[in-house]
């Protein structure tokens, strides 16, 4: 009954991170029609392709309640779960080549390259799966290897993005850069741990996982959206303020 329980918890979770990622898409949509930031379209990128994984288990789950099975083969379900995986990365090499290097063509370049790249990997990894004789283990090898990758630099692109928001004498970017650190240290260990499948032998960890999961991609858009109206911004400055009277 426990096992149950917390299973539904571990999907109801799921499904308030796919309604932020559809929240947020819209959010930024909208600010792209005021302002035509070219920054908006690549965390609208962001949003829709992060954590495909949970929208495939999480539908599952919640279609299977009402007896009906959405469940792919193992090739197709590969593909979908990690086929989206590219943009995660190139959204955020996006992000931080426009906030900080938008007048570098070095860096421009650099960008259109990884781009091209990516690309060409996700035509190999869709003629791998669908069309050539791989064995499914190799494949699986591969596209975690490419994953690995790809988290890596993710993480990478996020640090850089905090670390230099942390450093800067403006405590709207410092409170934007200590969100985003945040976000990633919670979404890393949450990801590292749980893989999107709920394991009854490990149940209450994934249940705890998924918690830290929704917290850390609330914070890592705050990045994004914190200004000095924000909770969490008057939170952060109330605590600097204290430290100032100690």
């Amino acid at each position: 009954m426990i096992i149950e329980i917390l299973k539904m918890i571990f999907h109801v979770i799921g499904f308030l991170i796919m309604c932020l990622m559809v929240y947020i898409s819209i959010k930024f949509m909208l600010s792209y029609k005021k302002v035509h930031s070219p920054i908006l379209l690549g965390g609208i990128a962001f949003a829709l392709t992060f954590l495909a994984a949970l929208f495939y288990f999480t539908l599952r789950f919640f279609f299977g309640l009402f007896g009906i099975d959405i469940s792919l083969d193992y090739r197709t379900a590969l593909f979908v779960i990690y086929g989206v995986d590219f943009m995660v990365v190139v959204s955020w090499f996006y992000i931080t080549y426009q906030l900080m290097y938008s007048q570098n063509k070095f860096v421009k370049q650099m960008f259109y390259i990884f781009l091209a790249l990516n690309i060409l990997w996700e035509l190999f990894f869709f003629y791998m799966i669908f069309f050539s004789e791989i064995l499914i283990e190799t494949a699986e090898l591969i596209v975690f290897i490419y994953d690995l990758f790809a988290l890596l630099l993710t993480m990478v692109f996020i640090l850089f993005l905090a670390i230099k928001s942390l450093k800067s004498n403006d405590d709207v970017l410092k409170t934007r850069g200590f969100s985003l650190l945040m976000g990633l240290i919670l979404c890393v260990i949450s990801l590292i741990i749980e893989d999107g499948v709920f394991t009854p032998e490990w149940a209450f960890l994934d249940t705890i996982m998924r918690i830290l999961l929704l917290l850390g991609v609330f914070l890592l858009f705050q990045g994004f959206f914190i200004g000095e109206e924000s909770k969490i911004f008057k939170i952060y400055n109330s605590i600097k303020m204290k430290k100032k009277e100690d």
